[in-house]
């Protein structure tokens, strides 16, 4: 199995290092390259989880054309398979993928973590 619970104090050590260090890990064509989160509707990751024979999910980083980094969710099965290119009543592809979160910054909210 894979994920950890962790305590609020060790999330928000976490995640400040991270954006202490972001420009430090990037060249200056990147530095806005990376968000420091993204929010994604709960309607959205369910139909991920929803999926047949879905027990995990995994998150990939993506890069827009603008350069911009972005999380992307598949579902995953037993085997540890991304659950992709399965086929509907129609015989259509029906890939569940989730990507296009709402970014921080620009839209960060007063979050504790």
């Amino acid at each position: 199995m894979s994920g950890t619970f962790i305590t609020l104090a060790a999330a928000k050590e976490m995640t400040a290092r991270f954006k202490e260090n972001l420009s430090d890990m990037l060249t200056t064509d990147y530095q806005n390259s990376l968000p420091y989160s993204e929010t994604f509707d709960a309607d959205k990751i369910q139909a991920v989880l929803n999926q047949t024979g879905c027990v995990q999910f995994r998150g990939y980083l993506g890069m827009k054309e603008d350069k911009s980094v972005c999380m992307i969710f598949v579902g995953v099965n037993e085997d540890g398979e991304d659950i992709v290119g399965l086929l509907n009543e129609a015989d259509e592809t029906t890939d569940i993928i989730v990507e296009d979160g709402k970014r921080c910054p620009p839209s960060c909210q007063n979050n504790p973590i």
